[in-house]
């Protein structure tokens, strides 16, 4: 069918007031794959050098990029795909935000309005407000053109405010394509002022801080987001109480710390579990205390007898509704901590030195005790070189100012136990869902945002392949990522299940070795097979390429001294026994 030149007219329509809000509110980054139904979107934003426009290879990818700007800007992102099947693939990426607590905007474009309800069974319809509704914090379709800018407005707002998180807009084609005659200027943004705690509950707190014997500081992501890291520095300063953070909170309290005790809960080691086993007290800023917290995770770590819990939290929904808490406050992590460091200012502290240098012998020891099994260099049983030397080796390269992605699976034991962020944006993990594959797309979207910055993305091959076909939007983007592969050939986070619980080799963990150093050259990367003795000079190399680079690093399966700690936690103690025919 022949082209047909027409001149090209800007649209006053539900499309067109989208993009104008989008820039309103200064956001920018918009990651997709095609799609018809919203093909005036895509038009505008291609148009428009405002906006950072990047098409992916498939739509989840899109959606770990639009949660990857959420967690390394004070703005969100926006994804969108195709109707039906483009809609469920964004899922995993959107739940990973939602589980995060990411703002972002899910755009999903429907068929006619006139089919939607009643459902006429069209090809590739589903029901997008049914998929989205439990995984973001509001679901709606903009079924009147007069009624689009207030719903966008809203959806925005929504997404930013209070605990923040994802939102979904479902847009019927012939509404994107309506005339929409609203003023821009008529339709104001919704803003709400940080919530602040009272007088009488700041010195309840201060109270119970200053008679605390065993106090322990958790920050949460929640810090982060509400730029209280400085704060919180202070506040562990000021106090010198044991301080961790959680795996989103990751970088707020920097290895420097005299008495930082190991981050992200049970990976913190062995120090990071006696301090909040033993603590009278704990202060928990923008915790939620989920999974990765040994604390009421019956029946493995119940409720400590006695134990008193301090949770801060912008969303009052959250307080008390994993821990009982003796202190619940509704209140933005920032404006509460610089109340509570002047609070603190004059106050004596009644902390038991023994039990503080207990805390610290412990964490040390673990940290020894980690660094030994690097030193092995190679696993027991074969010559091949095992995960915790080559983490090790690679969090020596890495510089400071870099921006780190650890994927999900078994790398996230060693990274998290050798990388030492300075901010949590030089870090990036998606803890709520620490599923397999989002690092690539975090690694392409952290690249975006930061050209020149150094990208490393410390993957294996299981995670790998659920992703790695986003190399070619790394390459065609000019996203010159450095991914390392720690090739184990194997689901290794499933090695110390099948093998050590069920004693059986056969239970599916073991994988074909893929050459992933010419995966990546067919994408266009840069490729090359590397070793312990290589991978500096590998490493320099990549950092001066003008195109992503894959380094294949060929590894054994190394268990982690945690392993069985938070498998307990995750199964409750459950005794598993094998199957017999």
């Amino acid at each position: 069918m022949p082209v047909v030149e027409r001149e090209i007219k800007p649209a006053d329509s539900v499309s067109s007031i989208l993009l104008k809000i989008l820039k309103k509110h200064g956001i920018r980054n918009i990651f997709c794959l095609p799609a018809a139904q919203l093909g005036m979107v895509m038009d505008g934003v291609s148009r428009d050098p405002y906006f950072n426009y990047i098409t992916t290879r498939h739509e989840e990818a899109a959606g770990h990029m639009a949660h990857a700007v959420g967690k390394l800007t004070n703005n969100m992102g926006v994804c969108f795909g195709t109707v039906g099947p483009g809609a469920t693939n964004m899922l995993p990426g959107v739940a990973a935000a939602w589980a995060d607590n990411i703002p972002l905007l899910v755009l999903t474009p429907n068929n006619p309005s006139r089919s939607i309800d009643p459902g006429r069974d069209l090809l590739q319809s589903a029901d997008h407000l049914a998929l989205y509704k439990p995984i973001t914090k509001w679901s709606a379709t903009i079924r009147y053109a007069d009624r689009a800018a207030e719903l966008i407005e809203r959806a925005i707002y929504i997404a930013r405010s209070g605990r923040p998180g994802p939102v979904h807009l479902d847009i019927p084609v012939d509404i994107g394509a309506s005339p929409c005659v609203h003023d821009l200027a008529s339709i104001p943004s919704i803003k709400t002022p940080r919530p602040v705690p009272n007088v009488e509950d700041m010195a309840a707190v201060v109270e119970m801080l200053s008679r605390a014997a065993r106090p322990v500081l958790i920050a949460g992501g929640g810090v982060a987001r509400s730029d209280g890291i400085e704060a919180f520095r202070e506040l562990v300063r000021i106090t010198g109480f044991p301080a961790t953070t959680t795996m989103n909170g990751r970088g707020i309290v920097p290895d420097s710390a005299a008495t930082y005790i190991g981050c992200g809960g049970i990976l913190g080691g062995r120090g990071t579990l006696k301090a909040l086993q033993e603590a009278d007290v704990i202060l928990a800023v923008g915790c939620k205390f989920s999974s990765w917290i040994p604390v009421n995770k019956t029946p493995v770590y119940p409720m400590v007898r006695g134990q008193k819990i301090i949770q801060v939290d912008i969303d009052n929904e959250t307080l008390g509704k994993t821990v009982s808490v003796a202190i619940g406050l509704e209140a933005d992590a920032r404006e509460f901590l610089k109340l509570l460091n002047v609070s603190l200012g004059q106050s004596a502290f009644s902390i038991d030195p023994n039990w503080l240098r207990e805390v610290m012998a412990t964490h040390k020891d673990y940290r020894r005790e980690i660094n030994d099994i690097a030193d092995q260099i190679t696993t027991e049983n074969t010559n091949i070189l095992n995960e915790a030397a080559a983490v090790r080796t690679i969090s020596t390269l890495i510089p400071e100012d870099a921006i780190v992605v650890v994927d999900g699976g078994q790398v996230m034991e060693w990274g998290h136990s050798f990388l030492r962020p300075t901010h949590p944006k030089n870090y990036l993990f998606a803890p709520g869902m620490g599923h397999l594959g989002f690092g690539l797309p975090f690694a392409n979207a952290a690249k975006s945002l930061n050209p020149d910055r150094t990208v490393v993305l410390i993957t294996g091959d299981g995670a790998m392949c659920c992703t790695g076909q986003e190399l070619e939007t790394a390459a065609r983007c000019g996203l010159n990522i450095i991914t390392i592969v720690l090739n184990d050939s194997a689901w290794g986070m499933y090695r110390p299940f099948g093998e050590g619980l069920f004693n059986n080799k056969k239970f599916g963990q073991t994988l074909s070795n893929v050459k992933f150093a010419d995966l990546g050259r067919s994408y266009g990367c840069l490729g090359e097979e590397v070793t312990l003795d290589s991978l500096p000079d590998a490493f320099r190399r990549a950092q001066k390429a003008n195109r992503p680079v894959v380094l294949d690093l060929q590894v054994d399966f190394t268990p982690h001294p945690m392993d069985f700690f938070w498998l307990e936690v995750v199964f409750e103690n459950i005794e598993f026994s094998p199957v017999l025919p």
